[in-house]
C-alpha cells in the first residue's frame, strides 16, 4: 500500500513567528496520522507558496498544508485552484487575521492544536471564487481600504 504524503508550506515570518518554532512537533503529529510529511519554508520570492502548492500536487502529494495567514492560504489555493487532480488542502492559522481559520473554528496561533485537528480528517468542501483570469480566493475577496487595513494591523 502507497503510504500517504503530506506537504507542510508555511511562512515563518507570519504572526508572530510561531510556525518556525514549531515545525518539528507539527510534522511528528502528521506523522502520527500516517503521512510521510515534509515541509516547504515560503521564501519573499513572489507566489513562493502558490509555485511550491503546484509542485506539491503535481508532485502527488494527498495533502497540502497552509501554515500561515490569510496570504498564505490564498498563495496555495492560487497553486491548486487551476489544476485538474487537486490534493486535500488542511490549514494552519498563524498569522495575524486568520479570518478562513475562524469561520472553520480551527484553533488559531496554535499550531499543535490546528494539527491535531486534521487528524479528525473531516472534510469541509468549500467554493472557490475566481476574481479574473487565474485568480482565485476562498472565503472573501477585497479591494480598496478592506486591503490596506491587513497591513495596518499590528503583529
Amino acid at each position: 500500500m502507497r503510504r500517504k504524503r503530506a506537504r507542510l508550506i508555511y511562512n515563518p515570518t507570519s504572526g508572530q513567528e510561531i510556525m518556525k518554532k514549531n515545525v518539528a512537533q507539527v510534522l511528528g503529529i502528521l506523522e502520527g496520522f500516517g503521512y510521510e510529511t515534509s515541509a516547504f519554508q515560503t521564501t519573499p520570492e513572489p507566489d513562493s507558496a502558490k509555485n511550491e502548492a503546484t509542485r506539491a500536487a503535481k508532485a502527488g502529494f494527498n495533502l497540502v498544508i497552509a501554515a500561515g495567514g490569510d496570504g498564505t492560504i490564498n498563495e496555495v489555493v492560487n497553486g491548486l485552484a487551476p489544476l485538474a487532480k487537486r490534493p486535500k488542502v488542511a490549514l494552519i492559522p498563524t498569522g495575524t487575521t486568520n479570518d478562513l481559520a475562524r469561520a472553520l473554528k480551527i484553533p488559531r496561533g496554535n499550531p499543535v492544536e490546528a494539527a491535531k485537528v486534521i487528524g479528525k480528517n473531516q472534510l469541509i468542501h468549500l467554493d472557490v471564487g475566481r476574481a479574473h483570469g487565474d485568480t482565485f480566493f476562498v472565503n472573501i475577496a477585497a479591494a480598496g481600504t478592506l486591503t490596506e487595513l491587513t497591513y495596518s494591523v499590528p503583529s
